[in-house]
């Protein structure tokens, strides 16, 4: 079977890389042991000669000692023969113990072996420093009775020949001793010199051996991978888009496959040209396409009345439309790479909704109503521009100028209230001329009893009924002059950050008895954890019930009254509703007019009031109504769009007076 080129390279670097691995570890062998025999001389020949001469420095040291004690007349030479006799020995005998210690290490260490020269060695070493030690002990003995004869004052001269004799015994010894350790070590030393000459021949060896392998590999691995060199030409012949180029030929099985793949990609590489060419002009003239319809947008934003500006997630501006520039002063040079708060129209935003980069994270957009933004009134719809896979890349602001739009109506109500007055003073006149009418009469037929002579005789009843009438005028007077006060005169809302859940459970407390009275029953449902809405309390509340009579008188007969508190994404909406009998079609539209009422008492003017507080909180009052059904009113206070504070009434004599809505 013939093997493919991958495994004949494969097999050959293996083999190559066996050989260098054989080599490096033969090569490590002999360093360590090369490392092995220094280390052996360093603790072990060396280590006892420097021991040895220690010990024979202190033994030279002793005798001088000793000989300077015995030449005569010394001062304090008891003290220093007691000092020698107290620090000699023990020093001494200390060396020659490490080196008993030293010896034995290497004979227990080779103790399996057979015995050769180093074991020898240290067995020998043993024997001399064991006589040592026992010419010292005599020393240690003779050092003594010259202490005592020193001691009784009497003569030292046959102890200086024993000292004589022990001296040349130690000498001799320890002369032997160092001759000993010296041929020892120079053998040791010759021996590792040897062995790290043989172990770097041996090196050399394998390694000439290894390098001509490799060689030998080499050289093969080249004229096998010969044809690939072909192979590479022709490949980059068809990279350049050369598809005429012939296919090389190769003997190996692999590099002929390997030739037919190429061949295969070249055509496969043609045709794939071919069909990205057709696709590239389709892409450029979708491209086009796409470009003429992005110019299209961009000048029918550019062109927009309503000011645009588009920013990245970090709320830098992108881009700005003409609007923006011509009516907030932005300009695309100035502004671009700016954050939005740093512009003239960030105050006022963050001033409504706080930190803007909130914005970046709801996915609902923000509806902002007359946003005072320098002269201008801007309604503002905040929007999160996202990609096609849903990553928020920005926000777009679009800013839209009322200002006008909303002093022309602000003109048109106060025209308006301007008429309201005018029927509110033709009502007042009619309301007013029955009662004075009334009261005129009876104050005519009070004079003509109180002209008559016997007066006095007359029964008192008719003139205290005259009286009582005339005092029933007056308060209906009162009455109708207090209401149509409190409409005309109706404070500002002061707004505060109020609980809806608890003031509707306030004003279902406060009906309640009524309700049972009426046999109405009374059902409400208040969800929990209803987020506050800035109201004035008193004034909803206010309101609340004058939608709550208005129902309960409804229903003459009693019925079903619902006070609920709805939530949603957008509002937030009181509902008032009842079972009663419903408003017809053709008067839904006027219910709301001032002085207008479907019933044959009252003024008129309790929906119009509460119309009125509703719209001063920014608020809507609506109302679906069937008849013999019941209806319904919600109040209904936009998520978005809570008012900062209400707008001031127009100044002058005229009460503000109410905008009828259907």
């Amino acid at each position: 079977m013939k093997l493919s080129i991958s495994a004949k390279i494969f097999m050959g670097f293996t083999l190559l890389l066996g050989i260098f691995a054989v080599l490096a570890y033969f090569s490590i062998r002999e360093i360590r042991s090369v490392a092995a025999d220094h280390l052996s001389i360093k603790e072990g020949q060396l280590a006892i000669a420097r021991l040895a001469a220690q010990i024979e420095t202190h033994q030279e040291n002793r005798f001088r000692d000793i000989r300077r004690v015995l030449a005569g007349p010394y001062p304090r030479r008891q003290e220093i023969l007691r000092a020698g006799l107290t620090y000699y020995p023990a020093v001494i005998r200390a060396r020659i113990e490490e080196v008993r210690t030293l010896c034995t290490r290497h004979t227990t260490a080779e103790a399996e072996a057979p015995p050769n020269a180093r074991v020898r060695f240290c067995e020998q070493v043993v024997r001399r420093v064991d006589g040592i030690e026992t010419l010292h002990g005599q020393l240690d003995d003779i050092s003594a009775q010259v202490l005592a004869r020193l001691a009784e004052g009497a003569s030292t001269e046959a102890l200086e020949k024993q000292v004589d004799r022990v001296e040349d015994a130690l000498r001799a010894a320890t002369f032997q001793l160092n001759k000993q350790i010296n041929d020892e070590t120079d053998r040791a030393v010759q021996t590792a010199q040897r062995e790290e000459r043989a172990a770097i021949w041996r090196v050399v060896v394998m390694t000439a051996v290894a390098l001509v392998v490799g060689l030998l590999l080499t050289i093969i691995s080249a004229r096998t991978l010969a044809p690939i060199g072909r192979l590479v030409r022709y490949a980059r012949a068809i990279s350049r888009g050369d598809y005429h180029q012939p296919v090389p030929t190769a003997s190996d099985r692999d590099l002929a496959s390997l030739a037919e793949v190429l061949q295969q990609m070249g055509r496969a590489r043609k045709e794939r040209e071919d069909e990205l060419d057709r696709q590239a002009n389709e892409l450029e003239q979708a491209y086009r396409r796409v470009a003429d319809l992005k110019r299209y947008h961009e000048s029918v934003v550019r062109s927009l009345r309503t000011a645009v500006v588009a920013t990245d997630r970090d709320l830098r501006v992108t881009s700005v439309n003409r609007a923006a520039e011509t009516n907030f002063g932005l300009s695309p040079p100035n502004t671009r790479g700016a954050t939005i708060e740093a512009l003239s129209i960030g105050p006022p935003l963050v001033e409504r909704l706080g930190p803007l980069s909130a914005l970046v994270e709801r996915n609902r957009d923000v509806v902002l109503s007359a946003v005072p933004i320098g002269d201008l009134l801007v309604d503002v719809r905040i929007a999160r521009l996202e990609s096609d896979s849903g990553d928020v890349l920005g926000l777009v602001i679009a800013l839209e100028d009322v200002t006008e739009p909303i002093r022309t109506k602000e003109a048109l109500i106060r025209s308006e209230r301007l008429a309201a007055i005018g029927r509110m003073s033709a009502h007042v006149t009619h309301e007013i001329r029955n009662p004075l009418s009334s009261i005129g009469l009876n104050a005519e037929l009070l004079l003509d009893l109180l002209a008559q002579p016997d007066h006095a005789k007359q029964p008192s009843g008719e003139a205290s009924a005259l009286c009582e009438a005339i005092g029933r005028e007056v308060d209906r007077l009162a009455a109708i002059t207090e209401e149509y006060l409190r409409f005309a005169r109706f404070p500002q809302p002061q707004l505060r950050e109020e609980d809806l859940g608890a003031l509707l459970t306030s004003v279902a407390a406060f009906v309640r008895r009524d309700c049972e009275a009426a046999q109405v029953q009374l059902i409400t449902d208040i969800p929990e954890h209803v987020p506050p809405v800035r109201i004035d309390a008193d004034q909803i509340r206010q309101a609340l019930l004058n939608l709550v009579r208005n129902a309960k008188e409804s229903m003459a007969n009693g019925g079903q009254l619902i006070l609920r508190l709805e939530r949603s994404a957008d509002q937030t909406a009181l509902v008032v509703a009842d079972s009663g009998a419903g408003i017809p079609k053709d008067k839904l539209d006027r219910i709301f007019d001032p002085f207008y009422s479907t019933k044959l008492t009252g003024t008129g003017l309790g929906l119009a009031l509460c119309h009125q507080i509703v719209a001063e909180h920014g608020a809507q009052l609506r109302v679906t109504s069937e008849v013999g059904q019941g209806s319904e009113f919600r109040i209904v206070f936009p998520n978005t769009n809570q008012p900062e504070a209400p707008p001031a009434p127009p100044q002058g004599p005229a009460p503000p007076a109410i905008t009828p809505t259907s």
